[in-house]
Parts: C-alpha cells; structure tokens; sequence
C-alpha cells in the first residue's frame, strides 16, 4: 500500500476546473496509474483520495505506487509517496488519531434511494457501526461539514452531489486483520469521489 501527499498548482489552468468536478478530478488522478493494466482499476489498485478542506492538499492512498508525473506538467507543485506497510498483527490493540472525509448515509427501505444522515447524532452512529463492522472502536471524535462535492458523470450525465462530513479523533484497534482490510478498501460510500480515505497516525505524546 502507497500513501502519497500532492500540493496542486492553483494557478494551472485545469487545477480548478478538475477539483470543481469530483468525478473530473478522480479520473484526473487515475492518470498517475496509467501504465498499469488491470480490467477493474478501481477494486484493484484500491485508490482512495481525499482533498483537505481549503487547502491545496490531496492525499492519495493505492495498493500500487503511482507516478505522478504523468500528470499535465505544471499540475502539481509537489508530490510525495512513501509505502505504508502496516501489518495485522501490529495493528491489535493500538491506539490511532485518525482523520475520514465520509458520506453517511443509508438506503430508504421503501424507495431504495440513498439518503444522506444531516443529524449529529446519527452521523456518529454511523461511525461506531464501520467502526464495528471495520475492527475499530471511536474513543474521542469531533464532526464538522466539509465542503460539498459536487459534479457530473460524463456529459450530460447525471449530477453528483454529496454532503460530506469530516470526522477527526481517536480510535483503538479491536481486530487488527478486519482493520487493515478496512483501512485499504475504505470506509463507506462515495469512494470514488473523495470520501472513504481513513488516516492514522499515532497521538502525539
């Protein structure tokens, strides 16, 4: 698994355009996998991103390494990717600051639709439950709005809008295979549209 940092150049012409659009900038980060065959890139090579709220930060997590110069020249101001190898066994029972870029939501029994989950409360049970599911525990979390995603699949195509929320806090590992699984396929809906990425980080002492 790679972990990369981009720093995008606002004054390139089709920065603002892609980040815009959130199925644009996806298939804009796609490029730095190009050279690879794979008939299902997106269950393959596990790519999850997310933007950082008013920055110019994306952070990219893969199952393969990229190459980010395959993108336009110019595009990017700098690119770093370090391998994240985390390993099951180490994982159990450590304690992590994490931050997610999600989309809790859940699917209307009598219509079948995907509803979006605007209340607090429920936003959190939401978490606890992937956390269940995910081989992780919530110790401590804040939940505030992030900015909406917004775009269209292809031309003419149908709209995209999402509201995300951003989850930061902390976490204990309860299952350390069930964790890392769900560290590298994501956590809930929206993957391919900037939510899903969890981050960790051991807590500053």
């Amino acid at each position: 698994m790679f972990l990369s940092q981009l720093v995008v150049n606002q004054q390139h012409p089709q920065v603002e355009p892609d980040r815009g659009d959130a199925h644009q900038f996806y298939q804009r980060l796609m490029q730095g996998f190009a050279d690879s065959s794979t008939a299902v890139p997106k269950a393959d090579w596990q790519i999850l991103f997310r933007q950082e709220p008013h920055s110019t930060v994306v952070w990219v997590q893969s199952a393969i390494e990229p190459d980010w110069s395959q993108l336009p020249a110019g595009y990017l101001i700098r690119s770093d990717t370090q391998p994240a190898d985390w390993v099951a066994s180490q994982l159990a029972n450590q304690r992590f600051a994490f931050r997610l870029r999600a989309n809790p939501s859940k699917r209307d029994r009598a219509t079948r639709k995907l509803i979006g989950l605007s209340d607090q409360a429920a936003q959190l049970a939401w978490l606890r439950r992937q956390g269940d599911r995910g081989g992780f525990a919530v110790q401590t979390v804040t939940v505030k709005s992030s900015p909406p995603i917004l775009g269209r699949k292809g031309e003419g195509g149908t709209p995209i809008r999402m509201a995300p929320v951003l989850y930061d806090g902390m976490l204990t590992v309860t299952d350390g295979a069930r964790f890392l699984a769900k560290l590298q396929e994501g956590v809930g809906r929206g993957k391919s549209y900037g939510c899903g990425l969890l981050s960790i980080s051991q807590p500053k002492v």
